[in-house]
């Protein structure tokens, strides 16, 4: 008899007597199989919880006289920062007196966030020990249902009615939306009733190119032209919005590219354009961007002692690059950061942590709305010189039309006719149906490729 059987348990000697000697490791192998078998799908599971997970973590930093009244400060700065997520800032600050009584007031913190998951950034005390002043910064999972259920209880959303029962303009986009003038909104509104239509249309082809397009979108992002902020912060704001698209496997233009294209290219810019479209938009066409974002920013310091804060309010609007239609605006509102080495590392911590911040939304709102626009297929200007005969231009654009999304004839004149196309293929594919086209109107044999940018393309008759 072995030391295991005269030690163990009456259960155990019990189960090995009535299975038999080789019964107890089959059963751990048995179990060690069906578990196995279990999680064979749990993967995917976990990556999607994972990504839920991300999504709803949020920064934020809180003072109190304790350190648990900090704590408690800092977790309800998180939900405050997922609710601006969820309504927008501007509605979140319209609602500031409501949401004050009903969810930033409470003195359970613990019901809006998972506990769990709270990952301490700093614990510091400001003040003496006699009089403290606690400073605490964190990330946690924020329970994004239970923070809704207070904001759809309390009627707090991120539209609002007007009187005659019309719906209206979003508050998502924050204060940047409210910065567009007039023309530019109801443009922007009309445009996307009109996309919602064309995309019901749209073939299930047509559907996969817009797909790919999106997926293969490159961004430029650069700072705001007049803007009167340090540029060093600007590059920083720029860098870290790069630095995360990068980070994601977006496509991004090198910053350096565009600060290149912009100092030796002005004369260039205002020859060819006479300041008709921003110049960062015709550098965003000279550099094949898709899409362009700006970023603006006001900042702000403090110091106290040997103690340093800042914040920075980003607002970061996004454009599409052949047209500089407006496609969506982020706005977001650092709280107040600290550092003990100086307010310009302070404010740099606050512009860094608030871009990085925003890019999440700003990239969704990009391929959002870039989806809706590209339901007619691309949008190309076309540029035809040498224009005499009306009656082969006619011809050339009837045969034209019925291959492409749609096309409008915006000036035509002896010199040159000008086309918008609209067309469900890359400018390359586009040269090569206009090749094609040519060929089988008479007296267009010879027309030839003078140049493009971007989404522009110039021909010539060659007549």
């Amino acid at each position: 008899m072995t030391g295991l059987e005269t030690g163990a348990p009456f259960a155990t000697r019990r189960l090995r007597r009535s299975w038999g000697p080789g019964a107890l490791p089959m059963l751990v192998l048995c179990g060690l199989v069906v578990l196995l078998g279990a999680c064979a799908g749990a993967p995917d599971n976990r990556a999607e919880d994972e990504a839920t997970a991300d999504a709803e973590t949020y920064y934020g930093v809180g003072r109190g006289e304790t350190l648990g009244t900090a704590m408690n400060a800092a977790k309800m700065d998180a939900v405050r920062n997922a609710v601006i997520d969820l309504i927008g800032e501007e509605a979140e600050r319209r609602h500031e007196a409501t949401l004050d009584e009903v969810l930033y007031s409470t003195r359970n913190p613990n019901r809006y966030v998972y506990n769990e998951t709270m990952e301490r950034l700093r614990s510091e005390n400001l003040g003496t020990v006699d009089d403290m002043e606690m400073l605490f910064e964190l990330r946690i999972r924020v329970d994004i249902p239970a923070v809704q259920s207070v904001l759809d209880a309390n009627r707090i959303e991120a539209s609002e009615r007007s009187p005659d029962g019309a719906a209206g303009t979003a508050e998502a986009n924050g204060e940047a939306e409210q910065a567009v003038a007039d023309g530019e909104v109801q443009v922007e509104r009309v445009a996307r009733a009109d996309r919602s239509a064309a995309w019901e249309e749209a073939t299930a082809e047509q559907r996969r190119f817009i797909d790919r397009y999106i997926d293969t979108m490159t961004y430029m992002v650069y700072f705001k032209q007049d803007s009167e902020v340090d540029e060093f912060l600007q590059q920083t704001a720029v860098a870290q919005a790069n630095r995360y698209l990068a980070g994601n496997d977006f496509i991004a233009v090198d910053s350096a590219q565009v600060e290149r294209l912009r100092r030796e290219q002005e004369y260039v810019y205002e020859a060819e354009t006479g300041r008709e479209m921003g110049m960062l938009q015709w550098i965003a066409q000279r550099l094949n961007a898709d899409v362009y974002i700006e970023i603006d920013l006001e900042a702000s310091q403090e110091s106290r002692d040997d103690n340093h804060y800042g914040t920075a309010h980003v607002t970061m609007r996004i454009f599409e690059t052949s047209t500089g239609q407006l496609l969506g605006a982020v706005t977001r509102r650092s709280p107040r950061t600290f550092s003990r080495s100086g307010s310009r590392e302070a404010v740099l911590n606050a512009v860094q942590s608030t871009v990085y911040q925003a890019m999440p939304v700003v990239v969704e709102q990009s391929e959002t709305q870039m989806q809706g626009y590209l339901a007619r297929g691309v949008r190309y200007d076309l540029v035809i010189q040498n224009t005499l005969d009306a009656r082969m231009m006619s011809e050339f654009r009837r045969r034209l039309r019925s291959e492409v999304s749609d096309l409008i004839t915006v000036s035509q004149t002896a010199d040159e006719t000008r086309y918008t196309v609209f067309y469900f293929g890359r400018v390359d594919d586009l040269e090569d149906l206009l090749y094609e086209t040519s060929e089988v109107v008479p007296g267009l044999q010879n027309m030839y490729h003078v140049i493009t940018r971007g989404n522009s393309l110039t021909f010539d008759t060659g007549l």
